[in-house]
């Protein structure tokens, strides 16, 4: 009897398609370059967790007024043709230099592109986003990825800039 029961779990745990697998979600994770007016070049991603600071980065060797903003999707299993990601970048009054001041505050983007169909393989996909005139405000961007008409996944992170003049 043991034996039996042995078998027939090792059947079930092995012949049983992996049915967890279709249930996973799409991953977002935003990154963020500023453009470097002066030389052409991007800076390092912004938005990771040992990037220096955005103060007064309209000035200086390195100044910039215009940033990418870059969201990578990653999916298994692969999405539908019909994906949508939509990008929204909207300054904040959170910077202590302008929160008793009379600012006001723009949306800087609010864009959606269809995803292309290299996501059809299982692969990250990269989509940028432009923006420009920026640099400091703080600006809060949310991503939205949709499929069928239906949110499935979404990601938020905010760029700290601030100017000290």
């Amino acid at each position: 009897m043991r034996s039996v029961m042995y078998c027939f779990f090792t059947f079930v745990v092995f012949a049983a398609p992996p049915a967890f697998a279709q249930d996973v979600k799409p991953a977002l994770k935003i990154e963020a370059r500023l453009f470097h007016s002066r030389t052409g070049f991007f800076s390092e991603d912004v938005l990771a967790p040992d990037a220096p600071g955005l103060g007064n980065v309209i000035i200086g060797e390195n100044a910039s007024s215009s940033a990418i903003v870059i969201v990578r999707i990653n999916t298994t299993p692969a999405l539908p043709t019909n994906t949508k990601l939509r990008l929204v970048a909207k300054e904040t009054s959170t910077n202590k230099t302008t929160a008793n001041a009379r600012v006001k505050l723009r949306k800087l983007l609010d864009s959606t592109v269809t995803v292309p169909s290299t996501a059809a393989d299982n692969t990250p996909v990269y989509i940028g986003f432009w923006l420009s005139d920026v640099g400091c405000m703080q600006v809060a961007l949310k991503a939205n990825l949709t499929t069928a008409g239906a949110v499935s996944a979404t990601a938020s992170a905010t760029l700290d800039f601030l100017c000290y003049e």
